[in-house]
């Protein structure tokens, strides 16, 4: 059973279902779980050393011959990642948090796809401008950095907006019903993170995976603690996590934040160290509520197709 649309033809992956690029947070075991699922894997490059992302890309050609992407945050130094990942016959290039064009630009000299994510209407025109081949609606219920605009209202905004371009949603997916429904809305694939973050592969503690399976969406929470905390913010962004302790403590007092950071870090590393997910942030969006098992990640790319087809059939069949 596949759910075939321009995404997959794109990426010449079986399914429409893309693990989103979570910075250290992802693993070769993940990715190419993922990509030999039939979706397609991603690696997060951003705070990696330049010899890691080089690594874990090779562990992820040693593990897979299907395809898989790479994600850069443009907010961030970029340059010496993208010449890595174009040396290496990276496939795929997701972009995020900037302007997409120079990196168009170079992917196109090795045949490379660029896969660029939006959080507002706004950022549509300069991605279709800069030659994007898939663009990323995300909305602000998903986990991690994140835009300010709901999901249900942003994805068919932004294919209307994006003249053609294919469209994958993101923020707030995490079974099949979701990818259902981003079809629905004109999107033609999703991308997932914090379901992905609770599978064997992940490679982060078992207290944050623990802590996902007992979450509830309301549980996860918008706020700019992260940011304030380490003086680093990309244009635009917020950013959504478990509302543990650090959180309940310090969300909104930007000012004690900063009088306190250095014991704020200090507790979040020894909270880190101890495997103690009450204490360290907890990056996950709202749809951790709808996470119930552990499950291994090809697993979760297989019933997510079962569980959409079942609902687009669904779907169907109300007009009968």
């Amino acid at each position: 059973m596949t759910l075939s649309t321009r995404v997959t033809e794109l990426l010449g992956v079986r399914e429409p279902i893309i693990q989103a690029g979570m910075s250290v947070h992802t693993s070769p075991e993940l990715v190419a779980a993922v990509s030999n699922a039939g979706g397609l894997g991603l690696v997060g490059s951003v705070f990696r050393e330049p010899d890691d992302l080089r690594a874990i890309v090779r562990a992820v050609q040693g593990l897979t011959d299907r395809p898989f992407g790479a994600n850069i945050v443009l907010a961030e130094p970029w340059d010496a990642y993208l010449e890595i990942l174009l040396d290496l016959g990276v496939p795929v290039i997701s972009t995020s948090w900037g302007d997409p064009a120079a990196v168009v630009e170079r992917a196109r000299t090795v045949g490379a796809l660029v896969m660029h994510q939006v959080e507002s209407v706004g950022e549509v025109a300069g991605a279709v401008a800069a030659g994007v081949d898939i663009i990323v609606a995300q909305g602000g219920d998903g986990g991690g950095h994140i835009g300010r605009v709901g999901t249900l209202a942003l994805v068919p905004a932004v294919v209307d907006a994006a003249g053609g371009v294919p469209v994958v949603a993101a923020g707030g997916i995490a079974d099949g019903r979701g990818l259902a429904a981003a079809l629905l809305l004109g999107a033609e694939g999703v991308l997932i993170g914090t379901r992905f973050l609770a599978t064997v592969e992940a490679p982060v503690p078992e207290g944050w995976k623990s802590s996902l399976l007992a979450a509830k969406p309301e549980d996860a929470w918008q706020t700019d603690l992260p940011d304030v905390l380490d003086e680093h913010a990309w244009p635009g962004a917020t950013v959504r996590v478990l509302a543990n302790r650090p959180v309940r403590d310090w969300h909104g007092q930007d000012a004690a934040i900063v009088a306190n950071r250095e014991q704020i870090r200090a507790d979040l590393e020894r909270a880190w160290q101890a495997g103690d997910a009450e204490g360290f942030f907890v990056y996950a969006g709202q749809s951790a509520g709808l996470v119930h098992e552990m499950l291994p990640a090809g697993e979760v790319v297989r019933r997510i197709v079962v569980e959409a087809a079942m609902a687009l059939r669904g779907a169907v069949s109300l007009l009968e």
